[in-house]
């Protein structure tokens, strides 16, 4: 017998085993009302005993005379008042009787009835179950406190996994449809296998089926994806998300039953106590993604959905959230819901409450090609290249000149070249000026959003370049890795330029070319901080900033290098430092930039 039939079987043999216990209670102790008496064999009896009451004779005789006949007479009517007592008595017992055995046939007629409209409803209908109260109570009155019964009996039945699971595949396609057309997932929605490190074993790409024998575990799954900034991480945990929403017919199915992923990608309210603030928000996106009017009341439900795995949260981009966040969100607290979850960090988290780490790798210009040639078929262009494949072999063989046998492409690069190729055969161009390295393949998406930026707006920014370096210096010049920066500290750079249009500019790139937003939490969205949503790019206008403010000046380079070194031991700095090593070897030449510094970075990064 499975677990859950065994569950059912509790909750009904529970229910009987009360509900009959207090029909007897209900029976024996009936309440008294006023010109009504209890029923008691005895005091029946008794009253029946002095309501006939045998007629007296005259005491007119003298007592002295004939006593034998009188004493004779006296004990023969005492044996028959005593058998007549005894008669009654055995009569009132019997209706009695009849009676209570009426009364509890009566209670157990209902009882019976009432269980198996529970199973039929169980059976056919289980998420009605949820109308049920979450508990019973007794008013509190001047002789008893408040009193609550049934209360884990009716949660058991009200929370069962047949409801939940009955609850999940009522809102199951409209989940599916909106989850879907969430901009990260919309963005992740081509997913191309890609190189990862699971539990410490590297793999060619992750599969479902390399995922299943850690998620079909009866009591928990909870993942850690980590990697430099846009390495693939959150497409990956998007896939794992699609495979959660499988039904059970698309074999493999990632587990047993349905899941509903929910997506939290930005800071929470922090100001409540305990897990109050997180589980506002899960079901606030919860109340999104159902796309009901009516607003969720039940908070028990969705904790309980999180709890038996039929919600999968996705907590993306932890490690650039506030320290007042990553407290909220505590896979390591006992009080936690998430027993399905996956956490997204650009570092590794040392929960130890995390089931399996996946650790996006970077990867050879072999290997991209492969990628490129998926990512094609994915996005429908394939058939550029299938009729004449020479562009597609030229391309290639610049990417081996390219990259070569390093493992340093990482998947918005690979994505950022693939695009490239589309765009250079849709206009007919048989190469798109020289782009061989990865400084100008990140100035080429620049200049590509900004063209559409200008459509847009009706003008030219002939500057977008020189601002876009300045804005990623001020976002990453304080850890070295892509962060949220004031926007007043921005604009105070731009007038430290002497130009009073920072304010214009930031509102450009946040608005047409997007890759810039704005956040705030708490109970006013002020909106003061601002970041690159994009984070190779910031790192890589960053490095090249820092390149062109240091050009040739050794002292600047060797004060970097050594706040380089306190900062060693941090895995989010490796993107920018492995950027500034890539713009100094690329662009270094145009500015005298030291040999040293390239040589000395691919030391501190073990890329040589």
């Amino acid at each position: 017998m499975t677990k859950q039939p065994k569950q059912t079987l509790l909750a009904v043999l529970q229910i009987v085993l009360l509900s009959t216990s207090l029909s007897l209670i209900a029976t024996n102790f009936d309440p008294v009302y006023p010109g009504t008496q209890q029923i008691n064999s005895l005091a029946l009896a008794q009253k029946n005993v002095k309501s006939n009451p045998q007629p007296t004779t005259k005491l007119v005789q003298n007592n002295t005379s004939q006593p034998t006949e009188q004493t004779t007479q006296d004990n023969l009517k005492t044996e028959e008042e005593e058998v007549e007592s005894n008669l009654i008595q055995q009569e009132n017992s019997k209706i009695i009787g009849f009676l209570i055995e009426t009364k509890t046939g009566r209670w157990l007629i209902f009882i019976f009835l009432l269980m198996c409209f529970y199973l039929i409803v169980f059976t056919f209908r289980p998420i009605w179950l949820l109308a049920l109260p979450k508990e019973l109570k007794i008013p509190q009155t001047p002789v008893n406190p408040e009193i609550k019964l049934f209360r884990n009996i009716l949660r058991l039945s009200r929370y069962h996994p047949r409801v939940l699971d009955a609850w999940v595949k009522k809102y199951w396609a409209t989940f599916h449809k909106k989850f879907l057309e969430t901009s990260t997932i919309n963005e992740g929605k081509d997913y191309v296998p890609l190189p990862v490190e699971l539990n410490g074993i590297e793999i060619d790409e992750l599969t479902e089926e390399a995922l299943i024998k850690y998620c079909r575990r009866e009591k928990r799954i909870r993942l850690l994806i980590w990697g430099e900034g846009r390495s693939g991480k959150t497409t990956i945990a998007c896939q794992i998300a699609k495979w959660a929403m499988k039904k059970q017919e698309e074999y493999p199915a990632l587990h047993q039953y349905l899941m509903l992923p929910v997506l939290i990608n930005q800071e929470i309210d922090h100001t409540g106590d305990d897990m109050k603030p997180i589980m506002e928000t899960i079901v606030a996106k919860t109340q999104e993604l159902i796309d009901e009017e009516q607003i969720i009341a039940d908070e028990l439900l969705v904790e309980q959905l999180l709890r038996k795995r039929r919600i999968l949260l996705i907590i993306d981009r932890y490690s650039e959230m506030s320290p007042e966040t990553q407290a909220k969100i505590n896979p390591d607290a006992k009080e936690f819901p998430a027993n399905a979850l996956i956490v997204v960090s650009r570092i590794e988290e040392d929960f130890w409450s995390i089931d399996a780490k996946i650790k996006t790798l970077r990867f050879d210009g072999e290997k991209l090609v492969d990628f490129i040639k998926e990512y094609l078929k994915k996005q429908g262009k394939w058939h550029l290249f299938e009729a004449d494949q020479e562009d597609f072999l030229r391309e290639c063989a610049q990417i081996e000149r390219m990259f070569g046998k390093q493992k340093t492409v990482t998947a918005l690069l690979a994505r950022f070249y693939a695009d490239k190729m589309i765009n250079s055969k849709e206009k007919n161009l048989t190469l798109e000026g020289s782009l061989d390295n990865i400084p100008d393949l990140m100035l080429n998406y620049l200049q590509k959003l900004n063209g559409k930026g200008e459509i847009e707006t009706r003008g030219e920014y002939p500057t977008v370049t020189e601002d876009a370096k300045l804005i990623a210096w001020k976002c990453v010049e304080k850890n070295y890795r892509p962060s949220y920066r004031e926007r007043e500290t921005v604009v105070k750079a731009f007038e430290g330029l002497g130009r009073d249009d920072g304010r214009l500019c930031i509102e450009y790139f946040e608005k047409h070319l997007k890759i810039l937003k704005s956040i705030g939490y708490g109970e006013i969205q002020d909106r003061s901080q601002i970041r690159f949503t994009v984070e190779p790019l910031a790192e890589y206008l960053a490095a090249l900033y820092l390149v062109g403010e240091n050009k040739d000046d050794e002292e600047k380079w060797q004060e970097f290098l050594a706040k380089v070194e306190e900062k060693l031991g941090h895995e989010e700095i490796q993107g920018f430092l492995l950027a500034v090593r890539d713009c100094c070897l690329v662009k270094g030449g145009e500015v005298q930039v030291p040999s040293f510094v390239a040589d000395e970075i691919g030391k501190l990064t073990n890329s040589y």
